[in-house]
């Protein structure tokens, strides 16, 4: 029997009726071509309210109309409306003589504590009502929900924390430090490794040269590379089975330690956005003369909050030696929230097709259930070829979605697991403003609303170009758009695609990633040019 949910107002009558001697919802079940139903107490008094069902809704009958009290007994008048046939109905009604405590009128005594139970009695159906609703997976919510998805064996995917790259570095060269006399046997090979690192420069090796002390000469016997000496063939070398020493310089290690902290920058540190180092990594020289090192980072709260986008996080709560900047040179966009409600429940919805395996649904939703997979693509015979499915997952890890692949899969099918080839998307944007905008809050609000949007794409979604202009005129201060060109490269070395005007189409394979956003702000001078 389902549950119905009384309002307020039925509550409160049913009180007062029951206080001033009456009997409220009295059950009939009304029968085609029967007129008269004897109401069980009595004497009967007066019918004070009837209710049932006529043409399929709920309907309060009107006393002297559709119904008439007649001998203790309710009689349906000729003409007026009846509750539908084998449905019931209900009666309220008083018997004999009414108590004292008859004055039920607004503000009154009995009827302000009627008010007053019958509110109580209303929120304890509401919790009822809760109840009800949460033992099913069309009105279940939150812990309920999960509760009863559990059922089918589906989990809620918890909030995951953005995950990805930062640059630690200093524009010179670290300290130096001398490694004096380190021993080496020598044992015939070409090449061998210095102890300590990283190297700058080898001042001297000393060793036994057909039986008497040498210096060896850089460049003429041995060269100096990437840590290692190494022996010239043409060179002369240590004698066999004797110790050479080497005397070198290196530079001081700048260690980037595990739970090292970076964040976003912010006037108040609780706005900040924080990112811990999950793996240890030492500075080393680059190309430009710079000292660097690109090291893994995890945002300390889950979720899309933590979301970044490059040259943001630039600042170190507590600065490390030897570093003197921080920088996240990418977007650092992977935070999932927790799984919604709405999501859980269309998977929960298709839990049974994925028990029954062998179907493209199936198979999507399994792998969507992945923790990380934030884009699914699935392509039923590519190339026009049967019995091979092509699956592009766009996040996850690749082994867990070959797992899932593997158990999914109908016997006989192959399916080929692909990641989509990026798109790496630049856009140019020359605004203007409206009199008395800041330049720099639009510059960085133009830029985060294009690149929100950029993100927000699936795999094979085209990046629109009206969207961009819808997002960008949206902007507080932007009186219009000047220029407006998007660049699509492809991986690959494939010719870039530039459009003023046209959408970039994506091909079923490509996802569409932000680069480099550039945007000029011009202000409007006096006459509005």
């Amino acid at each position: 029997m389902a549950f119905e949910r009384k309002s307020f107002e039925d509550i409160c009558e049913s009180v007062l009726a029951q206080i001033t001697k009456g009997i409220v919802r009295e059950k009939h079940t009304y029968e085609p071509y029967q007129f008269r139903y004897s109401l069980v107490n009595t004497p009967v008094k007066s019918i004070v309210r009837v209710e049932g069902v006529s043409d399929g809704a709920v309907t309060s009958f009107a006393d002297g109309d559709d119904y008439q009290l007649s001998d203790d007994t309710l009689e349906w008048l000729p003409g007026g409306a009846r509750p539908d046939e084998r449905t019931v109905f209900h009666v309220n009604y008083s018997i004999g003589e009414r108590l004292p405590l008859t004055d039920v009128n607004s503000g009154s005594v009995i009827r302000t504590i009627a008010e007053a139970v019958s509110r109580e009695i209303d929120f304890l159906y509401a919790q009822l009502n809760h109840v009800y609703d949460a033992g099913f997976i069309d009105t279940a919510t939150g812990s309920a929900l999960d509760l009863v998805a559990s059922i089918l064996g589906v989990e809620r995917k918890s909030a995951e924390p953005a995950m990805g790259e930062v640059t630690f570095g200093r524009n010179t060269p670290p300290g130096e430090i001398g490694v004096d006399h380190e021993a080496h046997l020598q044992d015939g090979r070409g090449s061998y490794v210095l102890n300590s690192g990283p190297v700058k420069e080898i001042t001297k090796i000393e060793g036994s040269l057909s039986g008497a002390p040498h210096e060896f000469a850089r460049g003429v016997d041995y060269t100096h590379e990437e840590g290692f000496v190494n022996w010239l063939p043409e060179g002369s070398a240590p004698d066999p089975n004797t110790t050479f020493y080497v005397d070198y310089v290196i530079y001081e290690r700048v260690v980037i330690p595990i739970g090292s902290r970076v964040s976003t920058y912010a006037r108040r540190s609780e706005d900040a956005k924080v990112f811990e180092v999950v793996e240890e990594r030492v500075l080393g020289p680059t190309p430009e003369g710079r000292w660097e090192a690109r090291v893994p980072v995890k945002a300390v709260e889950p979720g899309s909050s933590g979301n970044v986008f490059a040259g943001t996080v630039v600042v170190m709560p507590q600065p490390l030696v030897g570093v003197e900047y921080v920088l996240n040179r990418g977007d650092i966009l992977t935070g999932v929230d927790v799984e919604t409600d709405d999501d859980l429940r269309e998977r929960a919805r298709r839990a049974l097709e994925v028990a029954g395996k062998a179907t493209l649904a199936s198979l999507e939703s399994a792998i969507k259930g992945i923790e990380g997979v934030t884009s699914v693509l699935i392509e039923d015979m590519p190339d026009d070829v049967p019995g091979v499915v092509r699956v592009i997952v766009q996040g996850g890890v690749t082994r867990d979605i070959e797992e899932v692949i593997e158990d999914i899969r109908a016997a006989g099918i192959k399916v080929e697991l692909e990641r989509p080839r990026i798109v790496n998307i630049d856009v140019d944007v020359t605004v203007s403003l409206e009199r008395g905008a800041v330049p720099s809050s639009v510059e960085r609000e133009v830029e985060a609303r294009i690149r929100t949007y950029l993100s927000s794409l699936d795999i094979s979604d085209d990046v629109i170009f009206n969207r961009i202009i819808n997002r960008t005129l949206n902007i507080d201060g932007v009186y219009d758009i000047e220029v407006l060109t998007i660049e699509a490269n492809r991986e690959g070395g494939e010719g870039p695609i530039r459009s003023e005007r046209e959408n970039i189409a994506l091909r079923p394979e490509e996802m569409a990633l932000p680069r480099e956003i550039n945007v000029l702000v011009r202000v409007r001078d006096a006459r509005g040019g």
